[in-house]
C-alpha cells in the first residue's frame, strides 16, 4: 500500500509536470527582430570569399513551438523547446543551433559551409 501511495504521488506529479511545459514553450511565441548576423569563418576548413558579408537577419517567428527565419532562397526551420533551445534547418543542409533567453533575445550558430552568429531581439 505504502508503494502505491508513492506511485500515485508520481503520477500526479508527472501529469501536473505535463500542461506546464507546454505553456512555457507558447512563452517563445512571437516575433523577433533582427540585431546582427556575424560571420565567423568558414566551416569545415573552406575559404570565406563566397561567404555573405556580417549583416542583419531577417525575422524570426515562433508559433506554437515552430521557428521560422531566413529568406526565401536560404529559408531555415525547426522549434522550439520548453526550455528555449532552438534549432533550426535549411534544405541546403545548413544547421542553426541556439537558445532563446528570458529577456527574448535569441542567438546562436549556423553552420553550412560559412559559420554565422545570429542574434534576434522578441519585439
Amino acid at each position: 500500500m505504502r508503494n502505491f501511495g508513492r506511485a500515485l504521488c508520481a503520477s500526479a506529479a508527472l501529469a501536473a509536470a505535463v500542461p506546464a511545459q507546454a505553456q512555457t514553450a507558447a512563452a517563445f511565441d512571437g516575433t523577433y527582430r533582427g540585431i546582427s548576423r556575424q560571420l565567423e569563418g568558414a566551416a569545415y576548413g573552406g575559404r570565406t570569399r563566397g561567404c555573405p558579408a556580417d549583416g542583419v537577419p531577417l525575422p524570426l517567428t515562433i508559433a506554437n513551438g515552430a521557428a521560422r527565419a531566413g529568406s526565401a532562397d536560404i529559408p531555415m526551420e525547426g522549434a522550439v523547446t520548453p526550455q528555449g533551445v532552438l534549432t533550426m534547418r535549411s534544405p541546403q543542409g545548413g544547421t542553426f543551433q541556439g537558445s532563446i533567453d528570458a529577456q527574448g533575445r535569441a542567438t546562436g550558430r549556423f553552420i553550412s559551409s560559412c559559420s554565422y552568429l545570429f542574434v534576434w531581439q522578441k519585439q
